[in-house]
């Protein structure tokens, strides 16, 4: 870019106002550059705005699968102490069930004599 500079600089002074001409051209390269460099900055500020929008969401959406993630862990962790309640008391009803047992064959052998084979 410097050496472009440069370069016009000395044409604007040799070749009888021919120089003018050069820095008119160089001036209307400089703005088109300077417009495209524009509009480049403003696609990149407009992409940067879309992964901002697209990082929120999915931020809202990580927040909204953790959430569901400890409610799960909440559901199968009550499901777990239910069936272990359920298991203890399978476990007591069955004890019952056989000191009942025990004690019916009890009453039955002391009224009766044994059975002769």
């Amino acid at each position: 870019m410097e050496t472009i500079a440069l370069e016009g600089a000395r044409l604007l002074f040799s070749h009888d106002g021919a120089g003018w001409v050069v820095a008119v051209l160089l001036g209307l390269a400089c703005l088109h550059l300077h417009r495209e460099t524009v509009r480049a900055q403003e696609a990149r500020i407009g992409d940067t705005g879309a992964t901002a929008t697209a990082l929120e969401r999915a931020s809202h959406t990580n927040a909204a699968v953790a959430a569901a993630l400890e409610s799960r862990t909440r559901v199968l962790e009550d499901l777990a102490r239910l069936v272990s309640e359920m298991a203890r008391a399978v476990e007591r009803g069955d004890a019952r069930t056989r000191e009942k047992l025990d004690a019916i064959l009890r009453r039955l052998s002391e009224g009766r004599p044994p059975i002769p084979p």
